[in-house]
């Protein structure tokens, strides 16, 4: 009597090795797919964010101007008594009781080497005789930012109190009423009871100690002040931000106005000193998907308000 043998059916172990290696490789090439259409996401809605929020920034730039007053140089600065500050403001058309950036250094830190010593922006004010703008720049918040002091970034952002003695900070750009240009006033140092007006000549520092950068206003109100790049998933920072000396049209008599910003994301290691590419760093971390991206906007119009 012959004896059927049990039917053995299944894969051998050389098959199940093979079919393991394929779907790895399978899952592997899916997972490089997936990560590839995050980062063009990412990199897009990055790109498409900065330009956006660059536009409604020129938006209300440029509206605010267009209502702030044409004021003359020669009015502003008879507002100092001390002949020294108004010689120097009227040398100067008193740019200083527009506009004013603060530069301090830093070092950048990024694709594994570091970039030392490097003056850059880190603050600044704009005051229109309408509203004024205020403003801490991406260097003060990025973690690929230290300073040179060896002082935390938060200790070199600009920090605010008003007539109430409310404060502010950790903003980014903030937009407060001021008719009167006490923004721009308060950025300069008191002396003997008056303000002096700066030196030209002198890049603008902030001043006082790390962590005591403190701009009192004795007229302006903060409880309405907006926030202008308030915090998002992609979060933005103003990088610089350069306001032209107004000049005067002849035929109008008004004044024009001509600007330029660096809007980008905070992440990346941005450095706008730099020669070469303002993002130091690879497209997007492995962990978050933060692209780096960064844009330039240029703006121009005239003011044809009253006041000062």
């Amino acid at each position: 009597m012959r004896v059927r043998e049990p039917n053995k059916n299944g894969f051998t172990l050389i098959e199940l090795s093979f079919a393991i290696a394929f779907l790895s490789v399978l899952l592997i090439t899916i997972t490089l797919i997936t990560n590839e259409i995050v980062t063009l996401y990412r990199k897009g809605y990055s790109i498409k964010t900065i330009n956006a929020v660059g536009r409604d920034l020129i938006d209300d730039f440029t509206s605010t101007l267009t209502e702030s007053p044409s004021t003359s140089f020669d009015t502003l600065c008879t507002r100092f008594t001390n002949s020294t500050s108004r010689n120097r403001c009227e040398r100067n058309q008193g740019q200083a009781l527009i506009y004013r950036q603060f530069y301090d250094v830093v070092n950048i830190t990024a694709g594994g080497s570091t970039s030392g010593d490097i003056s850059a922006p880190v603050a600044g004010v704009f005051c229109t005789g309408k509203y004024s703008y205020i403003w801490n720049t991406g260097y003060t918040f990025g973690s690929a930012y230290s300073f040179a002091d060896g002082e935390s970034n938060s200790a070199h952002r600009l920090s605010l109190k008003d007539k109430d003695g409310k404060a502010l900070s950790n903003f980014h750009l903030i937009k407060v009423e001021d008719n009167s240009r006490d923004v721009c006033l308060s950025s300069m140092k008191v002396a003997t009871g008056t303000y002096e007006y700066p030196d030209p000549s002198v890049p603008a520092s902030l001043p006082g100690l790390a962590g005591q950068h403190v701009f009192e206003f004795q007229e302006v109100s903060l409880e309405n002040a907006t926030e202008l790049l308030s915090d998002s998933d992609t979060a933005l920072a103003l990088y610089d931000f350069v306001v032209f000396s107004p000049a005067r049209v002849a035929s109008t008599g008004r004044l024009f106005y001509s600007a330029s910003f660096i809007l980008a994301t905070i992440s990346g290691g941005v450095n706008i000193m730099s020669s070469s590419d303002f993002c130091q760093t690879d497209s997007y971390t492995s962990m978050d998907f933060s692209y780096c991206a960064i844009n330039k906007f240029n703006f121009s119009t005239q003011a044809s308000g009253s006041g000062i």
